[in-house]
């Protein structure tokens, strides 16, 4: 018993902690990149999901119908499953980062060191910091890809550019895109109008979310600053104020940029087409 309460204890160190806390991230990470191409592929994948989305488009505007032709149906839920397991990893990610980041401030809480000990403490929080980054944008996008799938795949449309019966199908999207909501126009067209104003309205939500956090929190450290008596501790947290409110300002111009497109959403699609996004 005493030879497992050791082991407990040694688990429980900051150091072991935190070992343990980047030896998943780095698991995590793998899975993010090669985990929802196997985990979502049927006969739709990564290698082939711009052929098909391209070839399954075509057939859906010249179809004359809001449903999706078989070859389509089975493109968008394939990046739907494959944007929901990067979601989940994501998740998992920002959870790590996050706890690897408080288990940085205790254990950095109780060392104290010259200069060399501050650079290394000042760099650990900044990969820590773009860890969880890029665990958030990561999460945001996915969740947005995951939420309107198939306005996540316009962009292969006009990516690599078009021509054939491709070509000539996006003429008539352009057309119809630019004078909606004229009568007489596809039924597909008015779907992914719908669907686009969907894709950003998820966006503008998640990225007004984060503001109003980021916001608090610059609000927070820097008061906490103003009481701190700690000189050191005082500059590091006006600087974790300051990082929060730049931030909160780039939130903020998402949220902005995505509730216009989600309100004016015929006029985003239609600069999709014409080379916007």
């Amino acid at each position: 018993m005493k030879r497992f309460g050791a082991i407990a204890r040694m688990t429980a160190t900051p150091q072991r902690q935190i070992s343990t806390l980047t030896a998943s991230a780095g698991a995590i990470l793998l899975v993010f990149f090669l985990a929802p191409d196997a985990v979502a592929r049927t006969s739709v994948s990564t290698a082939n999901v711009s052929d098909s989305f391209r070839q399954g488009f075509i057939a859906y505007w010249q179809s004359g119908s809001q449903d999706f032709p078989p070859r389509l149906q089975a493109t968008v839920a394939f990046w739907f499953r494959f944007h929901l397991v990067k979601a989940g990893c994501s998740v998992l990610l920002l959870a790590v980062a996050v706890a690897l980041g408080v288990t940085l401030r205790r254990h950095f809480r109780q060392r104290t060191g010259g200069r060399s000990a501050r650079l290394r403490r000042g760099l650990s929080c900044v990969l820590v910091g773009v860890l969880a980054l890029f665990a958030l944008t990561a999460l945001m996008a996915n969740v947005q890809g995951a939420a309107a799938p198939f306005a996540s795949l316009l962009p292969l449309l006009t990516n690599g550019g078009a021509d054939g019966e491709l070509a000539a199908t996006l003429t008539q999207v352009r057309q119809q895109a630019a004078a909606h909501p004229s009568p007489g126009h596809s039924p597909a067209l008015t779907f992914m109008v719908g669907e686009f104003a969907v894709y950003h309205a998820v966006l503008a939500a998640m990225a007004a979310t984060i503001t109003c956090v980021l916001a608090g929190s610059s609000i927070l450290l820097w008061n906490r600053s103003r009481t701190s008596a700690d000189r050191h501790a005082k500059q590091a947290t006006k600087l974790g104020a300051a990082v929060s409110a730049l931030w909160a300002a780039v939130a903020l111009v998402i949220t902005f940029s995505n509730a216009m497109n989600a309100a004016n959403s015929p006029q985003a699609l239609a600069h999709l087409f014409t080379g916007g996004w």
